[in-house]
């Protein structure tokens, strides 16, 4: 049975057992009382389960980067958040350093806490994502665990959806910004220049652009083998985004070749500083699959909208239209016929 004791510190929770003939006890020290009381109870059933390990979280988010990350298309910001992790601050102590046979709900309360003031609710909710899967597949199948100290740990409240749209001056502004006055674009700054023209025709990822071959180039269309839901899909090009693509190729005509030949952190911190020098605030190249969408809308049912785009959930498309009040307006008034006004 535990024992909970207010201390001039806090509140102790101290938990003895015996398992197997030997006594076993742990205490530790808490900022409330019911943290100390959900640490005792965790303990005491891992404990009792003899399956609590002594490997640190550090050794347990290698193991993951190693057996789990490796491969996946997004390998490399999994493996830096991974890293980060096991620097992360937690009650004063690196979170890598925690035995993960110790480590409760008010731990992993309080690393939340710590992320949530630093960065935005949504990016918090992405890391939980990770950690919760880490501590699933200890749990589930390496047997590091019995409980999974994740499970009860709440998401930060939904931040208001971006609803950033581009418009025509702030495309003007960051074609001059990014050199597209002169063709043929092979500079990063043209090639990022390119890329951001290319995804407000097309409503492409900025990865997805950039892993683009010639040879997934056919007539006016464009075969993306691999997606970020890992679904193939086809891309139907505008007149405007076959002139794009074509400045940015250039001599770069061999099958293997990326017209779009730019890595991720260049590409980025490009278009971030071109978004300085023209003076546009709160930009992202993302930005673009909003405007993109809420274009191609006008042209496309709402079916093929999604097969082009690529969303399998119809309720996640409509976090991407943003049409204004006004051209909804526009657009009720312009398909009104005469007959109709009578």
């Amino acid at each position: 049975m535990a024992t909970i004791l207010k201390t001039a510190h806090g509140w102790q929770a101290q938990v003895a057992r015996r398992i197997d003939g030997k006594a076993v006890r742990k205490a530790k020290t808490f900022k409330t009382k019911r943290d100390a009381q959900v640490w005792a109870r965790e303990f005491e059933v891992g404990i009792s389960a003899g399956t609590a390990s002594s490997d640190t979280l550090r050794q347990v988010f290698d193991r993951y980067a190693l057996e789990r990350s490796k491969g996946k298309k997004g390998e490399r910001w999994e493996v830096i958040r991974l890293n980060r992790f096991a620097v992360d601050l937690v009650n004063g102590k690196p979170l890598g350093e925690y035995v993960i046979g110790d480590v409760t709900t008010a731990d992993l309360v309080a690393w939340r806490d710590m992320r949530l003031g630093l960065v935005k609710p949504a990016s918090v909710s992405r890391e939980m994502n990770l950690l919760k899967h880490v501590f699933a597949t200890a749990t589930k199948e390496w047997g590091l665990l019995r409980i999974n100290p994740m499970e009860d740990v709440r998401r930060p409240a939904r931040a208001k959806r971006r609803k950033r749209r581009i418009y025509q001056d702030e495309i003007d502004k960051m074609f001059e910004a990014l050199d597209l006055a002169c063709e043929p674009w092979v500079t990063e700054k043209q090639i990022t220049g390119a890329m951001f023209l290319f995804a407000i025709e097309t409503a492409m990822r900025s990865g997805e652009i950039r892993d683009i071959t010639n040879r997934h180039v056919s007539g006016n269309v464009i075969h993306l083998p691999e997606t970020k839901n890992d679904h193939a899909r086809d891309v139907p090009l505008t007149t405007r985004a076959l002139e794009i693509l074509e400045a940015v190729r250039g001599n770069k005509t061999e099958p293997d070749q990326h017209p779009f030949d730019i890595d991720a952190e260049s590409r980025d911190s490009v278009f971030r500083a071109a978004a300085k020098r023209a003076k546009i605030e709160n930009l992202h190249f993302h930005d673009t699959r909003h405007e993109a969408i809420t274009r191609l809308a006008k042209r496309f049912e709402i079916l093929d909208l999604a097969r082009v785009t690529g969303h399998k959930n119809l309720n996640e498309l409509l976090t991407y239209y943003e049409a204004s009040g006004e051209e909804l307006a526009e657009r009720l008034n312009s398909s009104t016929s005469k007959d109709e006004t009578k």
